[in-house]
């Protein structure tokens, strides 16, 4: 699950279920790391994380995630294809170079215009209806 040092997160198990707490020795959330692990309800990220790698989080059943002041960058495809994702909360800032353009978005019911929203409106919670279109992102 983890590099040798334990400061990256290389791969959640796919069959794990329910709630997955990052331990605070884990800087970096890697490539694909949560990648269709259909079966977690809920990730809590450490406040020692401070990158989240391409598609880590893509296809997850997750429905909100809180990213800490401490994230700095976040990858291609990040939360892609998280189609139940409705309340994201940013604790800091994150300049748009260090968020990928398609960080929050990818396929059909993706969440792209999370982007958009968050670089007009800065760090907060975001929140859709888990019907609602991309475009009904609103900060709360």
């Amino acid at each position: 699950m983890y590099n040798k040092n334990k400061t990256t997160l290389v791969r959640c198990p796919v069959g794990k279920t329910g709630s997955f707490t990052i331990p605070d020795s884990v800087t970096s959330i890697g490539n694909y790391a949560f990648d269709c692990c259909d079966k977690l309800t809920s990730v809590i990220l450490s406040d020692s994380v401070t990158s989240i790698g391409e598609m880590a989080f893509s296809n997850c059943i997750i429905t909100s995630i809180t990213i800490p002041s401490s994230v700095t960058s976040i990858g291609y495809s990040a939360f892609g294809y998280c189609r139940r994702l409705t309340s994201v909360t940013f604790k800091g800032t994150i300049t748009s170079g260090n968020l990928n353009s398609s960080a929050f978005g990818a396929g059909e019911g993706n969440i792209g215009d999370l982007r958009a929203k968050y670089l007009a409106g800065g760090p907060g919670t975001y929140t859709k209806p888990e019907t609602g279109r991309d475009d009904t992102w609103t900060k709360q």
